[in-house]
């Protein structure tokens, strides 16, 4: 029997992140502003609905001068983040936060921030905050993916570095928090190249169970190089077989099944 030959493809998440506020600048709970305050901030929310984010932080400075109101510091950071001053956005929800600690739609607005900036751990830590902050099962879902996406970032990072015990280690925080097929498919693959073949074909056997946004020919092309690595055969032509059928992999997927004859 002829050695096979392996290719290990790298895959990378593909970002579907979700950014923007959750929540209206409306809070039936929040004190009132002054009329000044009111006039500005209104000013201010009839322009960023139509795109002038600049004359919105204008407006929102006079609405600030009038009150510290933590509904005027997070329109601020919306309009900053809208411009790109990712800095001034920081501050801003930071300000608010201050303000208003239990308004959570800051923390999670500040972990987007820090994820666009590709400052993940900062982003996991203020994701973390809002999942402790909210009451809205739904939204928390959403921002839980957030941070698997941030977990999976944090372990392309680390596999640059070389250092693919890491990446493990953060790819399998990532699926704690959601089931996200491409941290699965990234993990099928770094267990391979470890020589964890057992677990490599269990993280592809997730990734195809929770497939959304990959196909299903790298969870059986890693299945079946690690299926041939344990000696199975049987498993490993059946697998590969089925990885031939994406064009991606069909090529590699065939190398693999001549070496093996």
């Amino acid at each position: 029997m002829r050695k096979a030959a392996y290719l290990i493809l790298s895959i990378f998440f593909v970002l579907i992140f979700t950014s923007g506020s959750f929540a209206q600048s409306a809070d039936t709970t929040a004190p009132k502003m002054d009329t000044t305050a009111i006039k500005g901030f209104n000013s201010g929310l009839d322009k960023m609905q139509k795109q002038d984010y600049k004359g919105a932080l204008a407006d929102f400075e006079t609405a600030l001068a009038a009150s510290k109101d933590y509904r005027i510091y997070y329109q601020m950071a919306v309009a900053e983040e809208k411009l790109g001053n990712h800095d001034a956005a920081i501050k801003d929800y930071q300000d608010a936060i201050k303000t208003n600690p239990n308004f959570d739609a800051s923390y999670n607005d500040l972990g987007n921030v820090y994820y666009n900036m590709g400052n993940y751990k900062d982003a996991i830590e203020y994701f973390q905050k809002f999942l402790d902050k909210s009451k809205n099962d739904t939204v928390k879902e959403l921002v839980k993916f957030n941070i698997a996406l941030s977990y999976t970032a944090l372990a392309t990072t680390a596999e640059k570095a070389k250092n693919n015990k890491l990446a493990i280690v953060d790819l399998k925080k990532a699926v704690t928090f959601n089931n996200y097929d491409i941290a699965y498919l990234n993990l099928a693959r770094l267990y391979f190249v470890s020589n964890q073949f057992k677990n490599s074909i269990s993280a592809a056997q997730d990734a195809i169970k929770y497939k959304k946004n990959i196909g299903e020919g790298g969870p059986y092309y890693y299945m079946g190089i690690a299926y041939s690595k344990l000696n199975d055969l049987k498993k490993a032509k059946e697998c590969l077989l089925e990885a031939k059928k994406d064009p991606t992999y069909a090529k590699f997927a065939q190398t693999v099944l001549d070496g093996m004859k």
